[in-house]
């Protein structure tokens, strides 16, 4: 009777290793995050098992009860691509691991991916499934940091902070200045979807620079996940160009200048008043002064350059 012990050890080790094979899972990482336009690698293994031909299968579902499509399909000796596009394909290691590569990443690629492997020989069967993997999509945002020009000689400026195309939703957002920040007209203001399903928002705000004595810098800082963007603008000192001159002033400049103007009207007409002879008038003297006197006409003379009349005997 001292096998007996052995046997039921043997036994219950059978029983157990048996059980664990049952409840074998494959390996997958539950989480899985990649940038929009770029590729990503989804791994299941099975790294006790060692199947040297093993049959694998990814399957993707995109949540909400949502339907479950196959992607690729991949034997020892075959590989089946499902898509036209050859987005999706599917390799095989050692120690029973497979690799699907994502290519070109969109937003509609978010979703569970779900890994099943399969050892057909030697036999049994065995029918090996992962949890699935969550992939996240998302996409930086694009960020702008103006201010309106027309208020550049204001001592209040508009300043905007545009936040485009980023994607998930879940962002943070601020403006802050160094100096004069007087009213945040939309911090953190909610997104916006846009038509390719990443989301916009603008956040505004006045600068007031009255007190702000060498300017002041604005900054608009953007935070999504584990990145950071960060926009800096500089608005100098308000100059006051459009400032008005007092009434006084105004008036002094009114009454010198329409002095000025008379008495330059007033000096022309004395000009024209008493003005030298004109060039008519002068070689029309000329011609006088010269003219002989015919001495049948009552005496012979001429008359000289002064105007008298010289006497000939």
């Amino acid at each position: 009777m001292a096998w007996l012990p052995f046997s039921l050890y043997l036994l219950g080790t059978g029983l157990c290793r048996a059980a664990s094979k049952r409840d074998l899972v494959l390996d997958q990482p539950p989480v899985v995050r990649a940038l929009r336009g770029e590729s990503v690698t989804l791994a299941c293994s099975c790294d006790i098992c060692n199947y040297p031909d093993f049959h694998s299968e990814w399957r993707f579902t995109s949540g909400n009860r949502g339907p479950v499509t196959i992607l690729a399909v991949k034997t020892a000796n075959s590989s089946k691509q499902l898509d036209p596009w050859h987005k999706f394909s599917l390799t095989h290691q050692r120690n029973s691991r497979s690799l699907l590569l994502i290519k070109n990443l969109q937003i509609n690629d978010q979703g569970t991916y779900l890994c099943t492997m399969i050892k057909n020989m030697p036999p049994p069967t065995v029918i090996l499934k992962g949890p699935g993997t969550q992939l996240e999509v998302y996409a930086l945002p694009n960020v702008w940091l103006f201010s309106s020009p027309w208020e550049a000689a204001l001592p209040m400026a508009q300043v905007s902070c545009a936040v485009r195309d980023f994607y998930p939703q879940s962002l943070y957002a601020t403006l802050n200045a160094t100096c004069g920040m007087d009213e945040a007209l939309a911090d953190n203001a909610s997104a916006v979807m846009t038509g390719d399903g990443t989301f916009s928002m603008t956040l505004q705000a006045w600068v007031n620079m009255t007190d702000c004595q060498n300017g002041t810098e604005v900054t608009c800082l953007v935070r999504q996940l584990t990145a950071e963007t960060r926009r800096v603008l500089w608005i100098p000192r308000a100059k006051n160009k459009a400032a008005l001159l007092p009434v006084p002033i105004i008036l002094i400049r009114f009454i010198f200048g329409g002095a000025v103007v008379l008495c330059l009207i007033f000096l022309l007409g004395c000009f024209m008043k008493t003005g030298l002879p004109g060039p008519a008038v002068t070689l029309n003297s000329l011609y006088t002064a010269v003219q002989p006197v015919d001495p049948q006409a009552g005496g012979g003379g001429q008359i000289s350059q002064n105007g008298s009349r010289q006497l000939h005997s």
